[in-house]
C-alpha cells in the first residue's frame, strides 16, 4: 500500500504549530474564515514564514475576494489556496494566474460532483468532504466507496471525520488518485488546538 500525504488543518496556537512542525506533515492549513472557531486573523509573520518549505502552507478561504486572498498569501508565504465556498471556475483561474496553487473542495453526498471535471488543469488537488449545510467540515464520513469510480486526472485528499482507525480501510481501497488525508476536529483537544500525540500516531500509519 502506498504512503498517504497528511494535511493538518485549522492550526492557530504558535506552540501547537511548533509541535506539529516537528511531526513533518505534508500540509499545514490556516483558516481565514471569520465564522470558523479556528479562524486566524493575525499571525506572527516571521514565525509563519520560517515554517520549513517541505511543509506546504495552505490558506483556507470561503467566498473571499481575490485581493484579500493574494494579500494574505503574500504576507504569510502561503502556496496553496483551499477554496471551501461557492467560488467558481473563473475565480480559481484568476488565483492560478497569480502563481498560487489550488485545492478545490467538493462536498459529496452520493456522487462526485460532475462540475469537478471542469477544474482539471486548474486544481492541483481536490478535497472531498462530507456534504453539510455549513461551509466548515462536518466531522462525518460520506460513503467512500463512491470514490472507487473516480476517473479524473486531479489527485485528491480525503476529508470528513477521518480518524486513526480509518487509515487501514482507506489504504485498502487502493484508489490511485487518493493521495492523502485531511484531518482537523477528530484530532483536537479544543478548536484550533491539536492533540499532537494523536497526530504522531496517525503519521506513523500513513
Amino acid at each position: 500500500m502506498k504512503d498517504l500525504k497528511l494535511k493538518v488543518c485549522g492550526m492557530k496556537d504558535p506552540e501547537n504549530i511548533r509541535g506539529l512542525i516537528d511531526l513533518h506533515p505534508d500540509f499545514i492549513g490556516f483558516i481565514f474564515y471569520p465564522k470558523s472557531p479556528r479562524y486566524v486573523d493575525e499571525m506572527d509573520e516571521d514565525f509563519i514564514m520560517r515554517i520549513p518549505i517541505s511543509i506546504r502552507k495552505v490558506g483556507v478561504f470561503v467566498n473571499e475576494t481575490i485581493e484579500k486572498i493574494v494579500k494574505l498569501s503574500d504576507r504569510y508565504g502561503i502556496e496553496y489556496i483551499q477554496l471551501h465556498g461557492d467560488e467558481d471556475l473563473d475565480f480559481a483561474k484568476q488565483l492560478k494566474s497569480k502563481g498560487l496553487k489550488i485545492i478545490k473542495v467538493f462536498r459529496v453526498m452520493d456522487t462526485v460532483p460532475f462540475v469537478a471535471k471542469k477544474y482539471e488543469g486548474i486544481a492541483d488537488y481536490f478535497l472531498f468532504d462530507t456534504a453539510s449545510i455549513n461551509y466548515g467540515g462536518s466531522g462525518r464520513h460520506f460513503d467512500w466507496n463512491i470514490l472507487r469510480t473516480y476517473n479524473l486526472s486531479v489527485p485528491f485528499l480525503l476529508s470528513g471525520g477521518v480518524q486513526l482507525s480509518d487509515i487501514e480501510k482507506i489504504k485498502a481501497m487502493e484508489i490511485e488518485k487518493l493521495v492523502g488525508v485531511d484531518v482537523n476536529s477528530r484530532f483536537e483537544l479544543e478548536p484550533g488546538l491539536k492533540d499532537l500525540e494523536m497526530v504522531k500516531s496517525l503519521k506513523e500509519v500513513l
